[in-house]
């Protein structure tokens, strides 16, 4: 009795996007939704702030709900310091 050795392909699970993401633009302020605590933050925004959009510089109207998000806050802990926003990956 001979048994054949089966090949399954194993397919890779689909990446889960842990990412913070911007849930609300507003106009001095952006609110994301922290990934690891499932709760929205909102961040002031000041002219200080340091937008970038896929690394290039950018200005608070340049950003989007749903891009994946990291924010460093200022000393305060309210206002953002930097915004490193990126558009999803698809």
């Amino acid at each position: 009795m001979a048994t054949q050795a089966k090949s399954k392909k194993s397919t890779p699970a689909p990446a889960v996007n842990t990412s913070d993401k911007i849930s609300a633009i507003h106009l001095t302020s952006i609110t994301i939704n922290v990934y690891a605590t499932h709760q929205s933050k909102e961040y002031k925004v000041t002219p200080a702030t340091k937008i970038t959009v896929n690394g290039q510089l950018a200005q608070l109207s340049g950003l989007a709900t749903g891009m994946d998000v990291v924010v460093a806050p200022a000393a305060d802990g309210v206002t953002a310091a930097t915004v490193d926003a990126k558009t999803p990956r698809r």
